[in-house]
């Protein structure tokens, strides 16, 4: 599962460092205006959740692929280059970046950095990724790869175009069952409900697939939009509310609606409430993916407490 993989990126990355690093010409940060390009240009999005003066593993990505000519010659023929930065000196992004950031964390439910999303002129994603070791040599046609995911999403689209009813809702289906199950939940709920009206039945299976996922997506965004206005123990209570109203769910379930938790928590100052919550979706089931998972999560943060803090807050 995607979240899965956000979570090893989110731990692995809560490495500080007082390197920073500055978007540059080729990238933009006004969402709205990347689209707006990449549908000018017939490009896709290539957007990338960075902290730039903490993120260890954000920097090396930048200094190893980004900022490398290789990648600055062959990158923006494919891609508008969008950054999305998190930064401790907060002093270096106005305010309304730093909202329209914090919406685009919750919208795409980042939960970790460096997160890698490629998405559509739309801002449809139709991937993710994160560091990749091997340089432009080997992130090139990384990235190649995963535009090919988006080839198949739009080939099979075009054959539903010809078609009616049911026929039609399988190739639209098609094109979602190549997409990872998570992007599809949060981003393609109109498809979504447009195969439903022409498969009632469901013969898809995308009704059946999609519900609890799609449940997962509106509760991102909540805590989300909670944690924004009321904080982080506000965004608590969210998920509390969420598993108590779904009395049937699964305790693996529950183990994927406390994680939706960790895009509202910041290292290194809610490092104590993440070992915290680990220990929570451990309980749960340790022998779940998502129990394992956290207590790889657990033992990561316990290092990192061991250690102290590698930089002070910025003032």
């Amino acid at each position: 599962m995607n979240i899965l993989r956000s979570l090893v990126v989110a731990t692995t990355a809560w490495t500080l460092t007082a390197s920073t690093f500055a978007a540059g010409d080729l990238w933009v940060s006004d969402f709205e205006q990347a689209k707006a390009t990449a549908a000018k240009e017939g490009k896709d999005l290539l957007i990338d959740f960075t902290g730039s003066d903490w993120c260890g593993w954000c920097i090396k990505l930048r200094k190893e692929v980004f900022d490398l000519d290789a990648f600055k010659t062959v990158g923006p023929k494919n891609f508008v280059l969008v950054e999305i930065d998190f930064p401790q000196n907060k002093s270096k992004l106005s305010k309304e970046t730093q909202e329209q950031n914090t919406k685009l964390q919750t919208q795409f439910g980042i939960q970790g950095f460096p997160s890698i999303v490629l998405a559509d002129a739309q801002g449809r994603p139709y991937a993710q990724t994160g560091y990749q070791p091997g340089g432009p040599e080997k992130y090139l046609p990384h990235l190649d790869e995963l535009r090919a995911v988006k080839a198949k999403r739009d080939e099979a689209w075009k054959k539903a175009e010809g078609a009616q009813g049911v026929e039609k809702a399988k190739f639209l289906a098609a094109g979602l069952k190549v997409l990872n199950e998570d992007l599809v939940a949060q981003h393609y709920s109109k498809v979504i409900s447009e195969i439903t009206a022409l498969d009632p039945k469901d013969e898809t299976g995308i009704g059946s697939a999609m519900g609890f996922k799609a449940d997962i997506a509106t509760l991102q965004g909540e805590i989300g939009t909670v944690a924004g206005k009321d904080g982080s123990g506000a965004a608590r209570k969210k998920a509390d509310e969420f598993i108590a109203a779904h009395p049937k769910l699964t305790a693996n379930q529950k183990q994927i609606a406390l994680l939706s938790l960790l895009h509202v928590y910041r290292p290194p100052q809610d490092n104590e409430t993440v070992l915290k919550l680990m220990g929570e979706v451990k309980t749960l089931d340790a022998s779940t993916e998502e129990g394992k998972q956290a207590a790889q999560i657990e033992e990561r943060v316990k290092e990192m407490l061991s250690k102290g803090p590698a930089v002070k807050p910025a003032k």
